[in-house]
């Protein structure tokens, strides 16, 4: 071999190696972590309907069966314990309204930009804490800073953008350049759940809107596709609860047993306050504990359907155990139950959520397709709050403190 042979050799390859690090697109798009949330996408959703973008996903990765929420079964508070992989007491978001005692205040849904509502970190904080970028569509959390930390690429909710213009919002941030580019990336669809609410579980409506989440997660697809992205894209679609079918006949009214006029005379609650407000699926109240012990005595054990539950005797699954914000007292109906007062018509919803974790039909779903997942994997069972690590997991981040199981993902990532 001719001296120099060598070396010049040794520099094409290297030269080689340069190019096709720069060029190949597996290799140029630096990996995606893409989080869809699917409101009400409820447990068996993907064995009542035809729905074959969903059905890709779950047999070329992962589908856990059923995905337990956190007390209560409400969006709020399953979409943020997704973000942070923390229980309600943890992440302080009790409810889609909850009550702060010390502040004297009641936080609602549009109160999304009010940072003293939301505790813990969250997902996208974590991303742009070590160094990633992180973009959100509309998730629950997002609008409001935390520790004056916001997504790089943000946008309130707001529910007159359609789900095509979310799409085509993602698929933009999607097309920046590789060092602009989000490495994580959430999008929010409430469809499914509304047409749920409206018409019922079962319902044409229900299947045309899961049909349309099915159009909308092709449509992702087809952009990662098309962006040269979808190799290096790990895919999660989650749900935050399921949803039962409500009915008249079954309505605890509390003032059967108890003299509301008095009782919120003296006690608060966010589901039941006001001429308008009842027909909850749970209701919590706050209050004085002399007030709360004369409720719970006059209600307990009045109505089979109706359990009642007061602080300090808390199931441990509740996790309610907020330092300011627990509840003094929690009623519960049964699954397909409502709490109400004579005085508030029913007229709907014809379906709803909100009732135990526990119930089957609470019960959420969750997908999960890329690299980093199994192939063709089914598992029975996995809880909201576990997550928040899955996807530091497939970020290669290191998670704050949650309270999820890693045991729990163990059986979703692909062995090595």
């Amino acid at each position: 071999m001719a001296p120099g042979t060598l070396s010049r050799q040794f520099v094409n390859i290297v030269l080689v190696v340069l190019f096709v690090g720069i060029y190949s697109p597996a290799h140029a798009e630096k990996p995606l972590t893409l989080l869809v949330g699917v409101d009400g996408f409820r447990w068996d959703i993907l064995d009542r309907y035809d729905l074959p973008n969903l059905e890709r996903l779950a047999q070329g990765g992962v589908r856990v069966k059923h995905l337990q929420p956190v007390m209560p079964s409400k969006t709020f508070p399953n979409f943020y314990a997704i973000a942070t992989g923390l229980y309600p007491e943890n992440n302080g978001v009790l409810g889609n309204a909850g009550y702060d005692p010390v502040l004297d205040k009641t936080f609602r849904m549009s109160d999304q930009d009010d940072h003293r509502w939301f505790e813990g970190e969250p997902i996208w904080i974590t991303v742009e804490k070590q160094n990633k970028i992180a973009a959100t569509m509309f998730w629950v959390g997002t609008a409001a800073t935390y520790e004056g930390i916001r997504p790089s690429y943000w946008r309130p909710f707001d529910g007159s953008v359609t789900n095509a213009e979310r799409v085509a919002q993602v698929m933009s941030w999607l097309d920046l350049p590789v060092a602009e580019r989000p490495d994580f990336v959430s999008i929010y669809f409430e469809a499914l759940d509304s047409a749920s609410h409206g018409f019922g579980v079962g319902s044409d409506e229900e299947a045309a809107a899961a049909r349309e989440i099915d159009g909308l997660v092709g449509s992702l697809w087809q952009g990662l596709d098309q962006l040269d992205l979808l190799a290096v894209s790990n895919i999660v679609v989650v749900g935050d609860h399921g949803m039962t079918n409500l009915s008249a006949e079954r309505i605890v009214y509390l003032d059967d047993y108890v003299d509301l006029n008095e009782t919120f005379s003296e006690l608060y609650s966010p589901q039941l306050s006001g001429e308008r407000q009842g027909n909850a699926v749970y209701a919590t109240l706050y209050g004085e504990p002399d007030s709360l012990e004369r409720f719970y005595q006059r209600i307990q054990g009045k109505h089979e359907h109706l359990a009642v539950f007061k602080q300090g005797e808390y199931p441990d699954w509740f996790h309610l155990s907020h330092p300011v914000r627990e509840p003094g007292l929690v009623l519960m109906p049964a699954n397909g139950w409502m709490v109400s007062k004579r005085s508030v018509p029913y007229h709907g919803p014809r379906a709803t959520h909100g009732f135990s974790p526990l119930e089957r039909d609470m019960q959420a779903s969750f997908l999960g397709y890329g690299p980093v997942f199994a192939e063709g994997v089914e598992t029975p069972l996995l809880h909201v709050v576990d997550i928040y690590g899955l996807l530091s997991r497939l970020m290669q981040l290191v998670p704050a403190n949650n309270d999820g199981n890693t045991s729990r993902i163990q059986a979703l990532l692909r062995q090595e």
